[in-house]
Parts: structure tokens; C-alpha cells; sequence
């Protein structure tokens, strides 16, 4: 098995470099999940807030998407109005320092992946950010026509 296939905890086949966007306007929670997941593997990318990160997710595909609870100009769930569009759409994982079982229920309820609480466990990160990117990718395979040129781009990005 692949190294990369081995830290994200599945068995499905990737060569390119996995987008992923970091939505917060806490510049350390890149930061933090750069030091977690050291593997060349990951593209990862910021977003300070819900525009930034809607012009960054239709310039460039994204994977997973990990977003604040609350952004100074929306919510995570105002982002996953922003994906709806998207000819991709990637796994939602919630953070935020208040994960509690109704957020978690709000969540899966409106279509995210899942919500991790920050600080950020090793462990629950790799773990969840893995299953949020099997999810996605899996979900976007039924979708044939537009995968070449998805994958193209993200390994040009």
C-alpha cells in the first residue's frame, strides 16, 4: 500500500498532490494542521473568510474543506451555499473550539462531513480529514466527464 494511502486510512489510489482549504480567520489553524499532517502528499491552502474562500474554491478544486463555525463575514453553513455550485464539491468539516453533539447533528444534518474540536488531536484530525477525503473522492468519481480535468488541475495548483 501507498504511503499516502496508509496515512489516510483507505485504500483508493491517489498520484496527485490532495487540495485542501483551511477556512478560518485564525491563521494558526493552517498552521496546525500543516505540522499534523507532514506529507507531501496535501496541498493545503488559507482563507481568512467566506469570500476569500469562494474565490479560491472556484479558481482552484478542493478536496476537504475545513471551516470555522463562525467566519467575520458568514458561517460554515453559508459556505456550503457557496459549494452547491461548485462542479466539484468537496467534504465540509466543521472546527471549532465549541463542538458539542447539537453542532455535530446540525452539521451532518445540512450536508458537512463532520466537526472536529480545536486544539486539534493528531490523531482525530488525520483520521476524519482521511474518511472527509475518501468521502469526496468516491462522491466526485460518479461524476466521470469532469474528473480528468479536475485532477489536472489540482496537480497544475
Amino acid at each position: 500500500m501507498q504511503p499516502t494511502a496508509q496515512k489516510l486510512h483507505t485504500s483508493i489510489p491517489y498520484q496527485e498532490k490532495i487540495p485542501l482549504l483551511v477556512v478560518s480567520p485564525y491563521r494558526d489553524d493552517s498552521s496546525a494542521v500543516s505540522k499534523i499532517l507532514q506529507n507531501p502528499c496535501w496541498r493545503i491552502d488559507h482563507a481568512a473568510n467566506l469570500e476569500d474562500a469562494g474565490k479560491r474554491l472556484h479558481d482552484k478544486v478542493a478536496s476537504v474543506v475545513l471551516c470555522e463555525k463562525e467566519l467575520p463575514d458568514g458561517s460554515w453553513k453559508d459556505l456550503l451555499s457557496v459549494l452547491r455550485d461548485l462542479p466539484m464539491i468537496p467534504s465540509v468539516v466543521v472546527i471549532s473550539r465549541h463542538a458539542n453533539d447539537d453542532l455535530w447533528a446540525d452539521v451532518l444534518s445540512s450536508g458537512g462531513y463532520d466537526v472536529l474540536s480545536k486544539p486539534f488531536d493528531r490523531r482525530e484530525l488525520v483520521r476524519v480529514i482521511g474518511m472527509a477525503w475518501r468521502q469526496s473522492y468516491a462522491k466526485n468519481l460518479a461524476k466521470p466527464r469532469q474528473m480528468g480535468s479536475v485532477l489536472a488541475q489540482a496537480a497544475a495548483g
